[in-house]
């Protein structure tokens, strides 16, 4: 009978708990976020408001950069200006985040500053006649494409279409809807 009597006591308990718990997610949240859907390892990248966004429209031949103030459902907002349909979106510029991609940010600086520092010393080197000028400009050169040559490393463009969209998802506080492990 005690037995009994306290097991009723604690599903009562835990009843009510749970209540509590699943009480405090807002279901009628209107906050949204904005998710570049693609295929690869990283199915989504995602863009909140107050974060910066690089993009081009469709008609346009000139990248845009601009501050996302409000997502609604199917649009967004940038500069508290312009309210953009997502449809009329062309490309998303993103700049990757990765270990890598910072090694290559700072491959393609050194590089570039080197091979011009070495490039004005071997022109100014050749100028006065002194030995191997020629080769510090040649060095300069190949530093100066080697940096370049990392800069493909550190940011992306994606054109949209049918395998690249963006899309809106709602978001509520104390619940994430894109939880990727299952229990």
């Amino acid at each position: 009978m005690k037995f009994k009597l306290l097991f009723l006591l604690l599903c009562i308990t835990f009843f009510f708990l749970g209540n509590e718990v699943f009480s405090q997610v807002s279901l009628n949240s209107k906050d949204y976020y904005l998710t570049l859907n693609k295929p690869g390892r990283k199915k989504r990248i995602r863009f909140y408001i107050g974060e910066e966004l690089k993009f081009k429209l469709k008609d346009e031949n000139f990248r845009r950069t601009a501050t996302i103030t409000a997502i609604d459902s199917n649009s967004i907002t940038i500069n508290g200006v312009a309210k953009i349909p997502l449809e009329d979106f062309k490309m998303i510029h993103v700049e990757k985040d990765s270990y890598f991609a910072g090694l290559s940010r700072a491959a393609h600086a050194s590089g570039t500053g080197a091979g011009i520092v070495f490039g004005v010393l071997g022109g100014v080197a050749t100028l006065l006649n002194v030995e191997k000028g020629e080769t510090m400009i040649y060095g300069g050169g190949v530093l100066l494409v080697v940096g370049q040559f990392f800069s493909l490393f550190t940011s992306r463009n994606y054109r949209l279409n049918s395998y690249r969209y963006l899309r809106t998802v709602p978001q509520w506080q104390g619940l994430d809807l894109e939880k990727t492990s299952s229990y």
